[in-house]
């Protein structure tokens, strides 16, 4: 299971609901209940229908639907500069706020975590690099999805200090490339029981 669909598993929309600002106002004595669709102004009649068996809810006015990760990225305004929702940094709060921790090797956690350090340092054209780093910590984590459960099991303790250690590697540094690329040869290994 990875990051979102635990995210979508254990943090409630309710609970959401409940912490934005400003709270968005439901009846869950109805299922699924009527809500004012908190993005698109002032409701006269409720717009929304949320959804409780699939943690989800959909306007009918603005014909969109939002999921835990998504309604937070939008409730909390954080766009990205393509103009799409930066469900990185919602996914990073909603793990913090809810304590879920991936031990098993999320890469898109990890992948986020270089994403924000390019936007700390906007000196440095971080582009090519991001790319990169995205394609060998994908890579990597689609190779430890492919293997049986017990052996992701047996190889719990080497997956988790792999990633650390690419948590660990600092794009805006000279060495960035050998680095990644040391980190990409390393993992290989450590998945294909070298």
């Amino acid at each position: 299971m990875n990051v979102i669909e635990r995210i979508n598993e254990e943090v409630s929309l309710y609970d959401l609901f409940d912490i934005a600002d400003p709270p968005v106002r439901y009846k869950t004595d109805k299922k699924p209940c009527q809500i004012s669709c908190p993005f698109h102004g002032q409701d006269t009649h409720p717009s929304a229908r949320v959804y409780p068996d699939t943690n989800s809810f959909r306007c009918f006015y603005c014909s969109k639907s939002w999921s835990p990760t998504t309604f937070w990225a939008e409730a909390n305004n954080w766009w990205r500069d393509d103009d799409k929702l930066d469900i990185g940094r919602a996914i990073n709060d909603l793990c913090d706020r809810y304590n879920i921790s991936d031990q098993t090797f999320d890469w898109q956690r990890k992948f986020y975590h270089l994403k924000k350090e390019s936007e700390e340092e906007p000196e440095v054209e971080l582009g090519e690099r991001l790319s990169l780093a995205d394609y060998y910590s994908w890579t990597v984590a689609k190779l430890v999805h492919g293997l049986a459960k017990d052996e992701r099991e047996s190889l719990k303790h080497a997956v988790v200090t792999t990633w650390q250690h690419f948590d660990s590697i600092t794009l805006t540094e000279e060495s960035w490339e050998k680095d990644l690329k040391n980190w990409y040869e390393d993992a290989k290994l450590m998945v294909n029981g070298g």
